[in-house]
């Protein structure tokens, strides 16, 4: 097969790096479940339509009457995708290939019963009578009517073996069609599988440095951060600075050029915690085995997760994921570890987990299992609740850096979707309600309310309980300290005086001249 080169003319067909690994991502799915179901996030002209063009034609011109459908955004794209599969029946030797008996621009049939056709995503009826073995949704994020067109042609492949579909696309926001695709896929919900493509894996994607004595290269502090993240070269470094000049929005390119999933589903306005603060303690690999083990669960609302996560100190250990749960089999769970692992606290959400709460309380983890109301006050009294306090104690524990979160694009997506403060009309800092943020983001941000839960109160490790009774041990202040004290500390509304670092019953161990104290 040949293709279209971007700077003219045409070459044999030699696959990317992009390519090369979503192949593999496809035969992998193909191998353990006997079909192909995925939703590609892209950046853009990474070759993503050149590659399941030439699949979905190598495959209908090798078996006998099998149909493919290819569903386009757009009327010209439409027409550039027909042209794709076109020059690769012109390239093919007539020897190994079919004899093509219809070519009009919209459908090929060929004497062996096979037919590849393409459509226009405009009418929700497009392609629905058809009977299709293969189906490729191209940039799905761009679709209009996806109600009838989810109903309709897409439906035209049944869930048997060996069909194959695939819904790909740069991003286009949240809330639609595509971002809901793609979460479901991560979560595990259906039969879809989420693979991501970064922009940076294109070998083209660099530019000729411009270094003058007029204009230096030099690297801003941001520049820095993301050639380490990500591996990245000057070159690379200079084509992103020029296409953030031609796109005029670095959110822009951002979008159509991602980094991470994350970054492709930017909402408008900033997240509370940093997405840098989030790549970089992904890509941590430290332990604090020494730390208190503490659980965070938030039980699963009507349609949402039943999250726990595990935190050691610094480290996030895990965060695990139920989709179908009840009460008392969470009970039973919660129960097992806190029998079978050294578990120091666990804190659960009770706006639904009373009834949790109740069991473990009866089965005689009264002081290990402790209820935390979202609504309730707030121990620090610049919060309007403890929800904020917590989801705040979160976000200084990532800004101090040192920590380690699970290497996971879900994760990361949970913790970049909660918007930043504001203030109330009282002065208190707020959040977002959990409900709007469903609403916008597509849906509950489960895993970020867990993690959160681990902070509902300080933890103190074993070590620290074994102090001798009303003595108090000073030791030197490291960075996996009390998040709400380090949130004190740097927020000027939250004054303290010196004798409150002496208060017997100050429990956030309060930092003065780089020490504090552990009881």
């Amino acid at each position: 097969m040949r293709i279209k080169l971007k700077e003219g003319g045409t070459a044999p067909f030699v696959w990317n790096k992009a390519q090369e690994y979503l192949h593999a991502k496809i035969e992998d799915q193909l191998r353990r479940t006997g079909m192909v179901r995925m939703f590609i996030i892209k950046g853009r002209q990474q070759g993503i339509s050149t590659y399941i063009a030439a699949r979905l034609y190598h495959k209908i011109t090798r078996q006998r009457a099998k149909n493919v459908f290819i569903l386009s955004h757009h009327a010209t794209t439409t027409e550039t995708l027909f042209q794709i599969v076109d020059r690769y029946h012109e390239s093919c030797p007539p020897e190994i290939t079919p004899l093509c008996i219809v070519n009009n621009n919209r459908r090929m049939r060929f004497e062996n019963g096979s037919q590849y056709t393409v459509g226009t995503a405009g009418s929700g009826s497009v392609g629905r009578g058809d009977t299709n073995q293969y189906f490729h949704g191209s940039e799905v994020a761009f679709y209009e009517n996806t109600d009838e067109i989810n109903t309709g042609v897409v439906q035209t492949v049944a869930d048997i073996p060996d069909t194959e579909k695939f819904m790909e696309s740069t991003a286009n926001g949240i809330g639609n069609y595509f971002h809901q695709g793609c979460l479901d896929a991560m979560e595990g919900k259906g039969l879809y599988e989420l693979v991501f493509i970064p922009w940076y894996w294109q070998d083209e994607y660099r530019a000729r440095i411009v270094d003058t004595p007029e204009r230096p290269f030099e690297l801003t502090p941001e520049e820095t951060k993301l050639k380490y993240l990500y591996g990245l070269d000057d070159e690379q470094i200079q084509w992103r600075r020029n296409k953030i000049v031609e796109l005029k929005s670095e959110r822009k390119f951002k979008q159509e050029y991602p980094f991470t999933v994350r970054e492709a589903f930017q909402a408008s306005g900033n997240s509370l915690i940093d997405p840098e603060h989030v790549t970089l303690a992904r890509k941590s690999t430290l332990t604090d085995k020494d730390a208190p083990l503490i659980l965070g669960v938030d039980p699963a609302r009507k349609g949402d997760r039943t999250v726990i996560s595990w935190r050691q100190g610094r480290h996030w250990i895990k965060s695990d994921i139920y989709h179908d749960m009840d009460e008392m089999r969470l009970a039973g769970i919660i129960a097992n570890h806190l029998k079978t692992k050294n578990i120091a606290k666990v804190f659960i959400d009770v706006a639904v987990g009373y009834g949790t709460l109740d069991r473990l309380h009866e089965l005689g983890f009264t002081e290990q299992v402790i209820g935390v109301h979202f609504g309730s006050k707030a121990s620090e009294a610049i919060y309007l609740n403890k929800r904020v306090e917590m989801a705040f104690a979160l976000r200084d524990w990532l800004a101090e850096g040192g920590k380690r979160i699970p290497d996971d694009e879900e994760v990361e997506l949970d913790l970049c979707a909660v918007p930043d403060h504001k203030e109330s009309s009282s002065g208190l800092l707020q959040l977002e309600s959990k409900d709007k943020i469903k609403k916008d983001f597509g849906k509950s941000t489960d895993i970020f309310d867990s993690i959160m839960l681990t902070f509902a109160m300080p933890v103190h490790s074993d070590l620290a309980k074994a102090s001798k009774t009303n003595k108090t041990q000073r030791t030197k202040n490291t960075k996996d300290g009390s998040a709400l004290a380090s949130q004190r500390a740097r927020n000027p509304r939250a004054k303290q005086k010196k004798q409150d670092w002496d208060d017997e019953d100050d429990m956030y161990g309060r930092k003065t001249k780089g020490w504090r104290r552990v009881k």
